[in-house]
């Protein structure tokens, strides 16, 4: 892992302790491996310009909390709660690595995050529903089995996120249902969308380019305004009720092998 940043005071856990008792307010620290997050209750903790050099993390709470211009070292956090939580300026991603963090079966449910930089990091069997992000880089990110849906009832299951002007470059959604998500202005450059459902999904002024579409349902998504260069309906498991612009069918038609012409 990182050393700590000099510009930043390390936090014994004696310290953390103490801080916690007295407001829960943690600005310009460096937590380091001598710090132990696991099982903790961080909730509504509010973290400013604050470093986590950890390797990992398990079971810690931080529902509520708020990370502002925070910045993670590549590590896992295992097992923990981010119901609520706001990121803002926020980066779980080391230049010099190449590397991002890995989120397992954490509870992200009601997250906001704006600006931040979540790059080739993974998100594994983690409940995300009503997630939402803005300006954010997904890129090279997996999502692996993680889930944006919601049961009401044994009947009834909603599905909820949106994401504006994020970054989804070379990131793998292979498997994920993302029906009725929202997308606008992202961009989606040699993604993976194997055997996704965006059934109802709105994917609005978003550059689709290059995507892998095999087995993708896009039955009554919304792609008017974005650009679908590669999009072969023959690969598709579902189309049916697919709104595009009229700019948009000439290029899906041909892709079809049907010859569109001036009458």
């Amino acid at each position: 892992m990182a050393n700590a940043d000099p510009a930043r005071k390390p936090l014994r856990q004696d310290e953390l302790m103490d801080l916690m008792k007295a407001g829960r307010i943690f600005q310009a620290v460096a937590f380091t491996s001598e710090v132990k997050f696991d099982e903790l209750d961080l909730s509504e903790c509010r973290f400013e310009d604050c470093t986590f050099d950890l390797p990992s993390v398990r079971g810690a709470d931080f529902s509520g909390a708020l990370f502002k211009d925070c910045r993670f070292s590549p590590g896992r956090l295992a097992s923990c709660k981010f119901v609520g939580a706001r990121f803002q300026g926020t980066s779980f991603f080391d230049t010099e690595q190449k590397k991002g963090c890995t989120f397992a079966f954490c509870d992200l449910r009601d997250v906001e995050a704006e600006k931040c930089n979540f790059a080739v990091g993974a998100f594994e069997r983690c409940d995300m529903h009503d997630f939402r992000a803005r300006e954010c880089s997904f890129r090279g990110v997996r999502f692996h089995a993680s889930t944006f849906t919601k049961a009401v009832s044994k009947r009834v299951i909603i599905t909820r996120a949106r994401f504006e002007t994020c970054n989804f470059t070379f990131t793998d959604f292979s498997g994920v249902s993302l029906e009725t998500c929202e997308f606008q202005t992202c961009k989606f450059l040699d993604a993976a969308l194997f055997d996704v459902n965006l059934t109802d999904a709105i994917l609005r002024d978003c550059s689709l380019d290059k995507v892998e579409w095999e087995r993708a349902n896009l039955t009554r998504a919304d792609l008017r305004g974005t650009t679908i260069s590669g999009l072969n309906l023959a690969v598709l498991s579902g189309y049916a009720g697919l709104m595009i612009g009229e700019s948009q069918q000439t290029e899906l038609l041909e892709r079809l092998g049907v010859i569109v012409s001036p009458d």
